[in-house]
């Protein structure tokens, strides 16, 4: 190893002294002092971190793999009993129609299902559905008439079917269906949806009329 020596303007080169410490190794060596003695602790900053220990080791004696299990029930059954209430308790209309379109054998099949999702009963439940082909000719039509309708019940029936036979499978068809009914306020607004079925050999629609709460 050599350094520079004599004049800067024209200096020499001289073999180093293998006993001399280099200007890194003495920075390094100052940065390890400075590390060392730059955080003291003083008798209160220990206390407080014994403290602080202490209070760690008992949180993890406490905190055990069982009672986490146990919490994590308790949470789950407390969210669904808050479900259960707001399903069960809270006044509200949630009326929907399911539709299930099959091309049968002889023809095409509509089965119809009403739910009443809602907390509390209706009355003067009313369905109107009728089979369209693509001329606009009713094909066959059922009517539905019911007096009440308790809360989260279903009903369906033969009124609630619509067979058509004879007509072929491969044309496309609309099936118009109507909604009316009374909450506990009176007439609500009908509801109507047209539905276009026929390209597949099975169908399933749930028809959601608006909701009322409260």
């Amino acid at each position: 190893m050599y350094t520079l020596v004599g004049d800067p303007e024209n200096p020499d080169l001289q073999e180093a002294d293998e006993k001399s410490v280099s200007l890194t190794d003495r920075i390094r060596k100052l940065r390890s002092k400075m590390r060392s003695s730059e955080f003291t602790p003083t008798e209160e900053q220990k206390e407080i971190a014994d403290e602080a220990y202490e209070r760690a080791l008992d949180v993890i004696q406490k905190v055990t793999p069982l009672r986490v299990v146990f919490a994590s029930v308790f949470m789950a059954a407390l969210m669904f009993s808050l479900f259960a209430v707001g399903f069960w308790v809270v006044p509200r209309d949630a009326v929907d129609v399911e539709v299930i379109y099959k091309q049968a054998g002889p023809g095409h099949v509509v089965l119809m299902q009403v739910h009443n999702y809602g907390s509390r009963p209706i009355a003067n439940v009313e369905v109107d559905a009728s089979f369209i082909n693509e001329d606009g000719e009713v094909l066959n039509s059922t009517e539905f008439r019911v007096a009440s309708l308790l809360a989260h019940t279903s009903i369906a029936g033969d009124d609630l079917e619509i067979i058509v036979t004879g007509e072929t499978r491969w044309d496309i068809y609309t099936i118009n269906i109507t909604l009316d009914y009374d909450n506990y306020d009176g007439a609500v607004s009908p509801q109507t949806w047209s539905l276009q079925v026929g390209e597949y050999t099975s169908e399933m629609h749930l028809l959601e009329a608006d909701r009322q709460w409260l």
